[in-house]
């Protein structure tokens, strides 16, 4: 379990981010951060690519929140998690499950725990 403070962190990235659909993600290593990284719908990078393409969505190769967080990590981690914020006052959680280009490059890195947010809070996905 993270902690209510790391919670509101990703909730605190997804509001930072540039792009219209404000996605926020945490790694973290034994429930410590390693870096905060959001979505960036004007920018790509040769691994988004290229993961889009392997899953059948070449078309989605704006750079996703999880992607740029393993992008930025300089370090090996354990967790994510993933805010999506939205809504009529845009301070609202919103379903931010990894999409499968994400999925699949938080398990080519190891990621043990998806943490991610839904309408009504937040949700624990556990990978093997």
């Amino acid at each position: 379990m993270v902690s209510d403070s790391v919670l509101q962190l990703a909730i605190n990235t997804a509001k930072s981010s540039p792009s219209k659909k404000k996605i926020g993600a945490i790694l973290l290593r034994k429930n410590k951060v390693v870096v905060t990284a959001t979505n960036l719908e004007k920018k790509t990078h040769p691994l988004q690519a290229s993961l889009a393409e392997k899953v059948g969505l070449k078309e989605k190769i704006y750079l996703h929140a999880e992607v740029n967080a393993l992008i930025k990590s300089r370090e090996d981690a354990d967790t994510i998690v993933v805010a999506r914020i939205g809504g009529h006052s845009h301070n609202e959680l919103r379903n931010s499950k990894p999409c499968p280009i994400c999925q699949m490059a938080l398990e080519m890195n190891g990621i043990q725990k998806v943490i991610y947010s839904t309408n009504d809070g937040f949700n624990y996905q556990y990978s093997c």
